[in-house]
């Protein structure tokens, strides 16, 4: 007997147009539970808007968006995030600069550690107990991404690759199933981009974490990548092996072309 792999999430004829612009023109896709997937395309060519549409940040002008069997098409960021563990990042790192390393991460675990707004800002015991278990996980995982030293530092007195770092640790603390990450390489220098490749890599392997990843940097997603997507012009152009994609001639021409 053949067991077909599960999804982690599927597009069926999503499409978004704004007014006579057709961003991405009816993808359909498929990412397997546990795999990491690169997203590549020219510039302009919608890798951002179809993650737009994934996670809520816009509503597809059609077709549909699957978390699993679960339809979340139009549903508020938030609620994908909390009930599906759908997590994406941004190009820009998003950090509340003003607080510590450590108090960023325990205010992204909050969103599953604590089931509504009067356990949020209780005082209680068992609101004290969350907030304990909240910093013991944010201490792990600060170690894991090699930002333990900085654990009381204010995030705004990172570097910028440092803030991508804490982003990405962030996104771990609400244990997610699937996480987008939009450009996680950009504007940093090699040393931090090995150290997220290698926790992607671990956090993929140990807890079966999905990835699929926006990224210019085509040399390091396909080594990292199991693979690889192509987008062009809001459409999939290619999609299998990451050698044999980046190699087609149709992915070439659309790169020249770009």
């Amino acid at each position: 007997m053949v067991v077909e792999p599960r999804t982690a999430l599927s597009l069926r004829g999503v499409r978004k147009a704004f007014g006579p612009i057709v961003a991405v023109a009816g993808v359909d896709l498929d990412i397997v539970a546990g795999e990491i997937c690169g997203l590549i395309g020219p510039n302009g060519s919608g890798k951002s808007t179809l993650f737009d549409c994934c996670t809520g940040l816009l509503r597809p002008t059609a077709g549909r968006v699957l978390a699993g069997a679960t339809d979340i098409t139009g549903w508020e960021m938030a609620r994908i995030a909390r009930q599906e563990r759908l997590l994406r990042s941004f190009q820009k790192a998003v950090v509340f600069r003003a607080l510590t390393a450590e108090d960023n991460l325990v205010l992204a675990g909050q969103m599953t550690a604590f089931p509504g707004l009067a356990a949020t800002f209780g005082c209680g015991q068992n609101t004290r107990r969350r907030v304990r278990e909240l910093r013991d996980r944010a201490g792990v995982l600060l170690e894991r991404v090699g930002l333990a030293h900085m654990r009381h530092a204010k995030a705004g007195e990172m570097s910028f690759g440092q803030q991508k770092l804490l982003q990405f640790a962030s996104m771990l603390m609400p244990e997610p199933r699937t996480i987008l990450l939009d450009e996680p390489f950009a504007g940093i220098n090699p040393v931090l981009i090995e150290r997220i490749v290698e926790n992607i890599r671990a956090v993929n392997r140990e807890q079966g974490v999905t990835f699929v990843i926006v990224e210019h940097n085509i040399d390091v997603l396909r080594d990292l990548s199991h693979r690889l997507v192509v987008l062009s012009r809001g459409s999939i152009l290619a999609d299998g092996d990451p050698d044999a994609v980046i190699r087609d001639p149709l992915v070439v021409e659309a790169y020249l072309a770009g």
